[in-house]
């Protein structure tokens, strides 16, 4: 483990109260994104203006219209698209492209976090995204370099909702979470990954990692899989909207992912059954 560095904040940072950018892009976000137009405004502007991030890669898996095509409320400068055409699908194709994004873009940032566009991340502790990586700047107690960092699920319900939001966004809408089991679905992390120790992914929430570095949780725990217990957010959090509406759920099954293996009904009730609990850190949250 590596010394416990905990912010001393409970509620995180104020809703509206910019983070400053960061001008350097020592982190940036890759995606593997498909036919998700109507979702990216919401997304990118949270992660541009509440997070202070500045360099997102937007790798499209094949949308019609290309994602390049729309704009975003963000600066386009801040945003650099791949286009993958069909004939460029691969079997496992997420973790072709974020293979894609660690060879091509990978010299330019120390961090790349490798999230999917219904993922938004909340500092709830005293520090800036980038200050928080910063304190991983270094070996574990026992001399292991730091290779990424598991950031902890917050698995967000339909909050009862059949059809999408008017305004198709999601913080303000669903405001309803499935309680912290130990053993379901917020057990589970995200990356972000040095790019220097990229090796290659195992899932698409945990990578191989060169060098005998290895990944740890927000307080230096290190972690062996995609699983994390006990589930934590002092410092950070990933908010998690996998179903939204069922509408937008139904959307999501008919689209697909990247890994070819599609969500079915199975999982919708599964989330829909499970204990629930408020969760509404977002919805305060402009733009």
């Amino acid at each position: 483990m590596v010394d416990d560095v905990s912010s001393t904040g409970a509620g995180g940072q104020e809703p509206n109260k910019d983070p400053p950018a960061d001008e350097e892009e020592y982190v940036a976000i890759c995606m593997a994104v498909r036919n998700q137009h109507r979702e990216l405004p919401e997304l990118l502007q949270h992660h541009y203006y509440h997070l202070g991030i500045r360099r997102f890669y937007l790798m499209d898996d094949n949308s019609l219209p290309p994602l390049s095509t729309r704009t975003y409320g963000i600066p386009s400068s801040a945003i650099t698209f791949q286009y993958f055409y069909f004939a460029d699908h691969e079997q496992e194709m997420q973790y072709h492209i974020y293979n894609h994004c660690n060879e091509h873009y990978g010299s330019r940032h120390t961090w790349i976090g490798y999230l999917d566009a219904d993922e938004y991340l909340e500092m709830t502790g005293n520090e800036t995204l980038v200050d928080f990586l910063h304190t991983f700047d270094r070996n574990t107690t026992d001399q292991k370099p730091i290779g990424a960092v598991g950031v902890q699920w917050r698995t967000h319900t339909s909050s009862g909702l059949e059809k999408r939001p008017p305004d198709g966004g999601c913080r303000k809408a669903f405001t309803e979470c499935i309680i912290d089991d130990p053993t379901q679905d917020n057990r589970h992390i995200k990356s972000f990954v040095k790019t220097a120790y990229y090796a290659k992914p195992e899932t698409p929430h945990f990578f191989a990692l060169k060098a005998g570095a290895v990944t740890v949780g927000e307080h230096g725990d290190v972690r062996h899989d995609s699983w994390r217990t006990p589930i934590t957010r002092d410092r950070v959090a990933l908010h998690h909207y996998g179903v939204k509406s069922k509408e937008q759920y139904m959307e999501k099954v008919q689209r697909g992912n990247a890994m070819d293996q599609p969500k079915s009904m199975q999982w919708w009730n599964h989330i829909r059954d499970m204990n629930h609990t408020a969760c509404p850190e977002l919805a305060l949250y402009e733009p």
